[in-house]
Parts: structure tokens; C-alpha cells; sequence
């Protein structure tokens, strides 16, 4: 069943977060970048900031709230979420394949 699998909850939360980030909550771009170690470094990095970020917002920002994310940014974001559920989801099938009699 889909609703318990990792993978399809963790989906469902970036969703929410990329959206309420492109709705302009602080918040949730604070989760964004500094919640998903893979952003935030590539967030820093100079080659990709300029395409996962607007041009001046790392530079003039002293809050990761403040910083504009483009498009990118929310597919890696959404990327990594899914990743993690798979991974998540593959263990848990390992764990309960191993106990079951």
C-alpha cells in the first residue's frame, strides 16, 4: 500500500516545502537549504549557485531565509527526498523480510 511506504510521505513533504518556499515562507527555505545537506552545499558551490539560486542572493543575504531558490534547487530537493525514501523503503523491506517466519 502506497500510504505506508517512506517513499511517498517523504515525496509529499518536499512537495509541500518546495511549494510554501516558492509561496515565500521563510521558513520552509530555511528547510529547504540547511535541512538537505546535498542543497546546502550545492547552494554554496560556486558553479551551481548561480543556477540553483538568483544571482546576488547568496552574497547579499545573511539568513538562508533570504536566499531566492530557482527551479533547480526544488529538484534536487525533491531528488534527495526521494532518494532517501527508497533507501528508507529498501531497508525496511530487508528488515521485515528477515523477521517474518
Amino acid at each position: 500500500m502506497l500510504i505506508r511506504k517512506y517513499t511517498f510521505w517523504l515525496s509529499i513533504l518536499s512537495i509541500a516545502l518546495c511549494y510554501s518556499d516558492y509561496l515565500g515562507s521563510g521558513f520552509a527555505n530555511i528547510l529547504l537549504v540547511r535541512g538537505n545537506p546535498l542543497v546546502d552545499s550545492l547552494v554554496l558551490t560556486e558553479p551551481f549557485s548561480s543556477w540553483m539560486t538568483s544571482v546576488h542572493s547568496i552574497k547579499w543575504s545573511g539568513s538562508s531565509a533570504l536566499i531566492a531558490l530557482r527551479f533547480p534547487a526544488y529538484l534536487f530537493h525533491f531528488a534527495t527526498f526521494l532518494a532517501a525514501g527508497l533507501i528508507l523503503d529498501w531497508i525496511k523491506s530487508k528488515y521485515v523480510s528477515s523477521h517474518s517466519l
